[in-house]
């Protein structure tokens, strides 16, 4: 693995980890911890599934009672303040907090916050900052998250996708989708939006599968999704396996903050692979997005049911895949 803020530090002699358990809080994929006595978080669960295949002791938020913390800024400001919280909560009175991050991801932002409560170091290098500082044991109540109460009665986290209120995307399919029938699946569910628009509006659906990777966004989703016919999973949609009837997708098209078309695409191919044979996908996207070509490579019939300024809904009906295609095992973290 190459060299981190974090190792290099540490080689340098700069900062040393105290004896004891450390943990290592939203930990980044492919991350190696520097200790033996480690414990881990991340709320993605295809990054969750991979530390758990490697052995790694490994939950969704931060647990654990340890000797330091090393929080991994989130994109979000909130949710790394958050973590911070946590961290100060978790970690032994006197013991050791360290931050790191690029700058893209808000480290400068965060260190400042640090900085108003305590006596910080800092170490820069390749566009992000480590900081490290001694547990006060509390951080200011402000920056603890909580759920949040939007337009409409919905609860969401701070950090995930559309947390502010409805994406104008989901608007726009959800306007689409108002007399589905049999098993749905919700790829990408989110907080639940399109799920519950669906099922309050189709009372011929028979079953609703909502897969989301985001565990705050699923938790929320547990929230705003009550209907008794709804199940919600928190897993990698990449991995879940399932026959449906009709699908409803707005794929994400980015993990950073550099958008990836790719993500969007697989999402489409995963879709193919559960859906009944006469099954129908319902998906939105941004009007530059090129799905239109993929989805022609696996369904027989794509059409564009409307569009706005910025997004489009497409509707492709009836897989090409083979029977060789589809997955043999269901797969999900919970």
């Amino acid at each position: 693995m190459a060299p981190t803020r974090l190792s290099l530090a540490l080689d340098k002699g700069l900062l040393v980890l105290p004896d004891g358990p450390v943990g290592f809080w939203n930990a980044p994929e492919g991350f190696q911890p520097p200790v033996e006595d480690a414990y881990l978080s991340q709320a993605f669960a295809p990054v969750f599934d991979q530390f758990r295949r490697a052995g790694f002791r490994v939950t969704p938020t931060p647990e654990g009672q340890v000797a330091a913390s090393v929080v991994f800024c989130h994109r979000a400001r909130e949710a790394t303040l958050d973590l911070l919280s946590r961290a100060m909560e978790l970690t032994d009175p006197g013991g050791l907090i360290v931050l790191e991050g690029d700058k893209t991801d808000g480290v400068d932002s965060a260190i400042k916050a640090l900085k108003s409560i305590a006596d910080v170091e800092t170490y820069a290098k390749a566009h992000g900052k480590l900081a490290w500082m001694v547990n006060l044991g509390r951080a200011p109540d402000a920056w603890r998250s909580d759920w949040r109460l939007i337009a409409d009665g919905f609860q969401t986290w701070p950090g995930i996708f559309s947390a502010d209120g409805v994406d104008g995307g989901s608007a726009l399919l959800a306007s689409c989708t108002s007399a589905l029938m049999g098993r749905l699946a919700d790829f990408g569910a989110g907080w639940g939006y399109l799920s519950h628009m669906a099922l309050s509006q189709s009372p011929e659906i028979t079953s609703a599968t909502l897969i989301e990777a985001d565990f705050h966004a699923a938790e929320a989703a547990r929230r705003n999704v009550m209907d008794p016919r709804a199940e919600i999973i928190w897993g990698d949609v990449q991995a879940h396996v399932g026959e449906y009837d009709v699908i409803l997708c707005n794929p994400p098209f980015h993990t950073s903050r550099k958008p990836d078309p790719e993500i969007g695409r697989a999402f489409l191919r995963r879709a193919a692979t559960c859906l009944a044979p006469k099954g129908a996908l319902w998906c939105v996207a941004n009007r530059t997005l090129p799905y239109e070509t993929t989805l022609a490579e696996h369904f027989r019939s794509v059409e564009t049911i409307t569009e706005n300024a910025g997004f489009k809904v497409l509707h492709a009906r009836i897989p090409t895949r083979t029977k060789q295609s589809r997955p043999a095992a269901r797969s999900r973290v919970t």
